[in-house]
This record gives C-alpha cells, structure tokens and sequence, in this order.
C-alpha cells in the first residue's frame, strides 16, 4: 500500500518570457509564489496578462455606464464607509486624495520588505481579477513600485480586517501620488517622491474609485497568511525529518510508522508524515535496538498522528487562504456588467486559516519539545548523560538552549489566542462585526519565527547526542545528520548557543 504525497510546495507561474509572472484570472497563485516574489531576491517580474487589462477597462467602462444611468456607486457618487449616505466630492481626484489621507494612520513598527513585497502582489493580483472597476494605467503604476522596489513604509498595526486592511493598503496607494514613505536600506525611510523620481517614475492622481480599488480588499492579511502557510509547510516537513533523525538516533522500533497501521485510520496528513519519518528512520538501513520498549513516549511514537494532524489543517488553511488569493476582495464587483455592492473585503475566512495556522504551528513546537526532553533525559535516550553535557557537572551541555525552548514554547502558547473571534465594532458602528484577520495573520507569521527555533534546539541536541556517541562519552551507534538540514559544530566544552541556534533556525526555516 502506497501512502499519499505531500502537496507540492510551489508552481512557478511564469510565461515563456522567461522570468515574467503575468497575472490574470486563469493564472493563480500559490502561497509559495507569494513568498517566492516576497524576497526579492532574483525573483521575477509581474506584469499583468493581456487578458487582464482588457477585463479592466470592460469593468471600468460598465461602472461609468452605470453612473451615467443614475445608479449610486459607492466611493463614486457617494461618501466611504458609514458617511454612504452623503454625495461624494463633485471633484473626483479630491474624493480619492481624501480617502487615503484620512486612512493614512496606523501604529507601531513598519512591516518588513518582505511583507510588503508580498502585499503588492497580493493587491495587483486581485485587480488582475478584472473585476474592480479600476483604470488599468493606475494598475499598472501601483503594480510598478513592486518591480521598481519602491516600497510603501506601512505601519504593521491599524487594520481590524473588515472592510479589507483600509488603513496598511492606504499607505500603499498614497505613495503612488508622491506623498508618505519608502522603506531604504536600513531602518531609514524616504519621501515618497524622491523614492519615486529615482525610479523613473511620477506620480499619480487617484481619482475615488481608483483610490478605493486599492485600498477596500484584505492583501495586507493575506500576504501574512501566505508567508506563513509557506513557512509553516515548510517547516512541518523539517519536524518530520527531525522526528526521524530521532528514530534512527533511538533505535526506536519501526512499526509505529507502518503505513497499515495509519491506512487504517485514513487521515491523509498523517500517512504522509508516517511516511517522511519513516523515509529518514530508514535512511542508513534498519538500526532498531531491540533493547527500546515496544512502545515510545507520545512525542515519538504518536508523530506521525501529531504531524498529520497539523498537516492535515495547514492543507486546509492553504486551500482557504489560496482562494482568497486569486479571488475579488473589492466594494463594489463588476460582475457581468453589474455593479454589486456587497462585503467581499470581509477577512474572516483568512482570520480562520491563520487561526488554524497558529494552532498547527504551536502543537508542532510541543511535540518537538518534547522530543527534545527525550534527548536530554538519560531514562529515554539510550543512557546518554543528563542534558548531553560531555562532563555532567563540570559541563552543562543542552540545558540553557533546552531552558530556551521551554521559553519559546510559553511565548508560542502566549501568542496562540485565536483572533477570528475577537471582534470590535468601529466605524461609527458600520463595521459591527469585524473580522481581525490582519491581526491572525501576523500572529501565525511571527509562529513561524518561534517553531523555527524550537526545532532548532532540537537538531542542536541531536547532533550533540552523535557528537557525545562518536566520542565514547555515550552509548549507542551514531546517526548522521540529514543533508537536508543545516550543518553545526557540537561541542565538548560549554560553549554559549545563542548565534548557533539563530542560525540553525534560520536555515530551517529557508527554502
């Protein structure tokens, strides 16, 4: 019987001019490709697809046939937000200049390049729908300052993620008229309009609609969503191969991975995670030690339905967060000639997938926590010293880096408070109900930085515990390292752990 792949973990949407994503509506996205033009490192240009521009100009023709009929449109004819009920400016360019003023708020630290990067892409491709009436040259200039690397200085906190991430995607907008900052090299930013000039580019007038068209959607949530369903993905996979290194670093015995065994349970994730575990439990033949009990503790021998489980929820946070990706977040849709007013800016359904995301994230952390205990526990270990030092009590081997763990876990636990079910009414009371998906969403990024450490201490005890092995200080064959993983160098003497482990997490948690 065969167990179930993962997922795979990117599709390169690219053209056959090489290195150019179009978008457009036949062409989705992936968490993986947000993330991909998020780093900025060799990443490829965007441009819109020729279909798209021409969906843009059909949708903006039938907004205007629908104001030349009498029809109120809102942010065209009307005031934003629960001022609806007043007529808008009789000067377009004013309307929109006003909007994104008075959103130009917000609090706190700037969201990184990388955050930023992934936000207009998520915007553009959202236009890219074609359905939000906008001027296509006012498309195409917001979806320059991302192939110019001119990026908005967006402050992180200010969206409740209801009527979109207003206030983030105003800073955007605003810096495609020429006013607000950029981010630069450093923590320094810079006038927009310089930032703009030395690019080669000018600034533009946002008229209501246009204004509106970039601000009314959740891109700011979903760029967070995405990275962190990348990474998290990601880092679900280095768990499994850790929690295989364990197997073959124990001797555990096998049949807890026996693909019959989760076959007859019938959760996909968890037969996939049997499977890579048991992929690297195999990886240098079978080294069970008859001499473990038939049965592990649960961090190792219930891995798999662990790991599943979590893979199980990050597919279906994917799935979700994907399809809010490719989808239309806007106020009002153009939808077969129809102006439709409605919520689709609505962010709860990425406040759920980054809930879940969290939750997954932070289980994935216990586990290998306690796997970790495993290592430093002479009782579970093979005989090994206490905490792996090389002369317990000259030495102290893991037990600050095993303390810092315990650490990080606390914060992961602190920082798990769903957020999909923390509403706030604001706006006058017009958004009573409010989604803060922005706020689920940087919460399930930050995770990502948290498990990514964890792990981290737990592939720096297993190379200890070789370590310790290869020098006759401890019991047991030594299991070699994964090539997968990032190499480290253990130690006899104590030593402090500190670069060792932020390096060590930074390259799992890399593609």
């Amino acid at each position: 019987m065969t167990p179930p792949s993962a997922a795979p973990g990117t599709t390169a949407i690219t053209t056959a001019e090489t290195g150019v994503l179009r978008l457009a509506a036949a062409r989705p996205l992936t968490c993986a490709d947000v993330e991909a033009v998020s780093r900025g490192d060799g990443s490829p240009r965007v441009a819109f697809a020729a279909e798209a521009i021409v969906a843009m100009h059909a949708s903006r023709g039938a907004l205007h046939e629908a104001v030349d009929a009498g029809e109120e449109v809102y942010g065209l004819t009307t005031g934003f937000g629960p001022l609806v009920q007043y007529a808008a400016d009789s000067n377009a360019c004013a309307q929109g200049t006003g909007l994104i003023a008075h959103l130009g708020a917000g609090w706190g630290p700037l969201a990184s390049p990388e955050i930023v990067r992934a936000t207009l892409l998520c915007r553009a491709n959202t236009l890219a729908q074609g359905m939000s009436g906008i001027n296509p040259a006012v498309a195409e200039g917001f979806l320059a300052l991302l192939n110019h690397n001119v990026l908005p200085a967006i402050p992180e906190v200010g969206s409740v993620g209801a009527s979109g991430d207003l206030i983030p995607l105003a800073h955007a907008a605003r810096v495609l008229t020429g006013e607000g900052r950029v981010l630069s090299p450093g923590s320094a930013t810079i006038d927009a309009a310089d930032a703009l000039a030395i690019a080669g580019m000018s600034p533009v007038d946002l008229p209501g609609r246009d204004a509106l068209a970039l601000v009314n959607g959740t891109s700011f949530m979903t760029a967070y969503a995405a990275i962190a369903c990348a990474r998290a993905e990601r880092l679900l996979a280095r768990a499994e191969t850790l929690t295989g290194w364990l197997y073959r670093a124990l001797g555990a015995r096998l049949p807890a991975l026996d693909d019959r065994l989760h076959a007859a349970r019938g959760h996909v994730g968890q037969r996939v995670s049997a499977a890579n575990i048991r992929r690297e439990a195999l990886a240098e033949g079978d080294v069970q030690d008859e001499g473990r009990p038939l049965q592990e503790v649960y961090s190792v021998r219930c891995a798999p339905q662990f790991l599943g489980a979590a893979r199980d929820q990050l597919e279906h946070a994917r799935a979700l967060v994907e399809r809010e990706l490719n989808g239309v977040n806007d106020n009002p849709v153009v939808a077969s000639g129809a102006v439709l007013h409605g919520g689709n800016f609505q962010g709860q359904q990425i406040a759920f997938a980054s809930d879940t995301i969290n939750t997954a994230l932070v289980h994935a952390g216990v586990v290998a926590e306690r796997q970790l205990d495993v290592l430093c526990n002479p009782d579970l270990n093979g005989g090994a010293p206490l905490l792996l030092a090389s002369e317990p009590g000259a030495t102290s081997g893991m037990a600050g880096a095993q303390i810092t763990a315990t650490a990080v876990i606390a914060e992961m636990r602190h920082h798990a408070t769903p957020s999909a079910i923390a509403s706030i009414p604001t706006n006058g009371r017009n958004q009573d109900v409010v989604s803060m998906g922005t706020l689920a969403a940087r919460a399930a990024l930050g995770q990502t930085d948290r498990l990514g450490a964890v792990l981290g201490v737990l592939a720096i005890a297993l190379d200890q515990l070789a370590h310790l092995r290869n020098r006759g200080r401890a019991p047991g064959r030594v299991a070699a390292r994964p090539a997968a993983l990032p190499a480290y160098t253990p130690f006899d003497r104590d030593r402090a752990l500190h670069s060792d482990l932020a390096r060590v997490s930074a390259g799992l948690l890399a593609p």
